[in-house]
């Protein structure tokens, strides 16, 4: 399905830079002016908005998932009630393994969120299966706002906390140790992160989406899609700076405006993002292209393009280092990130081309399916 694919192919871009931060800590001696406007650009495009979006797209595939196991119960000779009830399990397995992989994942990066998707996933299989909305709108309200209060408690300094250079000290600085460390934090984060923040919610509605037509349709939703897309991006790019500017980032009023950006406006413009990348995808001819092919060649393949960036970090990181250089000006960690999300895509194009699924996706299946 062309905009899914291409919506997973264009975010992984947002994800390697969100990402790199952990890789590298700031310059010192970099412009304060060019990194304040880059850091900036990062919190109103980037941070709280990403994961939503996957969350969206997880939502979605499981939803396409349920329906399909499903089908192939019922066509087995099931009843629809055994029939939900293997589709069930084949998708927690499904998430076991994706908590699995997020494990292996977070002992070179504690910033995983493969985990925390396993965890949601294994939560959410019944209701997504059999379509149980009210169920997911308490849950998803639920989370909403355990989520917000967290954010309002913490204060804005420690939610806009971006952890530079995290990853890289713990990989080259502490050993052993720090694989072992590394791990503890994603045992304790993962779970907390399932409560905290838009996943669990932005999964639901994914899944509620899957089937009305945005998605599968988009030129028959224009309207509302770009509806959305100002109401979800282009006014809180404009508004948001200007009411943060009138603020000294301490009172109740910078409280709360965090909270909400981080939080459910985050949720929103996820959704906003994926009805972007469908405006897009309806214009005829736009996966056809060598940009669009290349971008739903990664879509396919987004599980083992996320694990190839953090390879691709770790090593760029690793080399700057020997080199020398364990910091980089925010532009220069922009530019690491185009880079290695290009390299993921070009990788990805060219398996696309042979006929080669990506391992991770590969391994995933085979190792749900053994367990189904």
């Amino acid at each position: 399905m062309l905009v899914p694919d291409l919506a997973r192919g264009v975010m992984l871009l947002l994800i390697a830079m969100a990402n790199t931060r952990y890789w590298f800590s700031p310059d010192p001696t970099a412009s304060a002016a060019v990194d304040g406007i880059v850091s900036g650009l990062l919190f109103l495009a980037v941070d709280s908005r990403v994961y939503p979006l996957f969350s969206l797209l997880l939502g979605f595939g499981l939803a396409v998932l349920a329906r399909r196991f499903v089908q192939e119960g019922v066509d087995a000779g099931l009843d629809r009630v055994a029939a939900r009830r293997r589709a069930v399990a084949r998708l927690r397995g499904r998430g076991l393994w994706l908590v699995a992989f997020g494990g292996v994942h977070a002992l070179v990066f504690a910033q995983d969120i493969l985990g925390v998707y396993g965890i949601v996933t294994v939560l959410v299989a019944g209701v997504v299966t059999t379509r149980r909305w009210r169920v997911a709108l308490v849950a998803g309200g639920g989370v909403c706002a355990l989520s917000t209060l967290f954010l309002l408690a913490v204060g804005p300094e420690s939610a806009l906390e971006r952890g530079y250079g995290a990853a890289a000290g713990l990989l080259f600085e502490e050993g052993v140790l720090g694989f072992a460390t590394s791990l503890a934090l994603w045992v304790v984060v993962a779970p907390a992160t399932v409560l905290t923040s838009m996943v669990l919610p932005g999964v639901l509605v994914g899944a509620w989406l899957a089937g009305r037509g945005p998605v599968e349709r988009p030129h028959e939703c224009r309207g509302p899609l770009a509806v959305l897309v100002l109401v979800g991006l282009v006014v809180p790019v404009v508004v948001t700076p200007l009411v943060w500017a009138g603020m000294d980032g301490t009172g109740a009023g910078a409280r709360v405006l965090v909270a909400w950006h981080q939080g459910l406006a985050g949720l929103v413009a996820g959704a906003a993002c994926l009805a972007l990348v469908a405006l897009v995808g309806s214009v005829r001819g736009v996966g056809t292209g060598v940009v669009g092919r290349a971008l739903t060649a990664t879509g396919r393949r987004s599980l083992s393009a996320y694990l190839a960036q953090t390879v691709l970090l770790a090593c760029a990181a690793g080399v700057s280092r020997l080199g020398g250089v364990d910091s980089l000006a925010l532009v220069g960690q922009l530019v690491v990130a185009l880079v290695v999300w290009s390299v993921t895509v070009l990788l990805c194009r060219l398996a696309e081309r042979y006929g080669v699924r990506g391992p991770a996706e590969r391994l995933l299946r085979q190792l749900a399916a053994a367990r189904g």
